[in-house]
Order: C-alpha cells, then sequence, then structure tokens
C-alpha cells in the first residue's frame, strides 16, 4: 500500500474547499492552488499531491455518476457490461416491460460490475 497524500492529511474543511476550487477550475491550476495553500501554512502539500487528489477525486465523481445511472436504470433489470474503448457500455433489459436500454459508463468495465454488485447486495438486504 502506498502513502497517504499529504492533501488527506488536511482538515476536512480545507479538502472540502479544495474540492470545490478543483471542480470549479477544472481540475486544473494546481501549482496556484499550492501556492495558495502555502500561503496558509500548508508548506507540505505539493502540486504532485494535488494531481493525485485531483485524479482521485475525479475517479471518486465518475463512480458517483455510475451509481447513479444505474440505480436509475432500475437494479431489478438484467445488466450486461462489456468494455467498449475507454468506456463501459452497459445493457439494461427491465424485466417489467422487457424495455433495453444503452448505458456508457466512461470508465473501466471492472469498477462498472463492481458497482452492479454492490447495488444488487444493497438491493436484496433491503
Amino acid at each position: 500500500m502506498g502513502r497517504t497524500n499529504t492533501v488527506d492529511l488536511l482538515p476536512s474543511i480545507v479538502r472540502k474547499e479544495i474540492d470545490e476550487r478543483l471542480m470549479a477550475n477544472g481540475f486544473s491550476d494546481y501549482l496556484g492552488l499550492e501556492q495558495e495553500l502555502r500561503g496558509r501554512g500548508y508548506s507540505k502539500v505539493s502540486k504532485s499531491a494535488l494531481h493525485r487528489y485531483g485524479l482521485a477525486l475525479k475517479r471518486r465523481i465518475k463512480v458517483a455518476q455510475a451509481t447513479a445511472q444505474l440505480q436509475a436504470a432500475g437494479i431489478d433489470a438484467e445488466m450486461a457490461a462489456e468494455l467498449s474503448g475507454d468506456a463501459t457500455l452497459v445493457v439494461v433489459i427491465d424485466r417489467r416491460n422487457g424495455r433495453a436500454r444503452l448505458i456508457s459508463l466512461p470508465m473501466p468495465a471492472a469498477t462498472v460490475i463492481g458497482q452492479i454488485k454492490r447495488l444488487r447486495m444493497d438491493h436484496e438486504k433491503d
């Protein structure tokens, strides 16, 4: 397991500010953010650490969006995932009315399939 990112060690309110700024700026200006944090006394946070944190934040956002799309499709549906370039195509067949729907998610198939399994397990618990 790798080292903990220095951004993850910051107070939660500062991380929330970083999240908001990264999203507002389109995940850019890491150098400006580093300089601002240094000015506020957070000298151990580097541009590289902020970039790694930004990549992880983008991934978390994608997973949350994919989960929302899968939940909206209905967990009672039959789903099949297939890798298509950098995206995963999910075919959703609604058992109630037999309609099929195609969802394209910009993430690896393994991540999508893991989300589908988690959603099904959560649904079965309810």
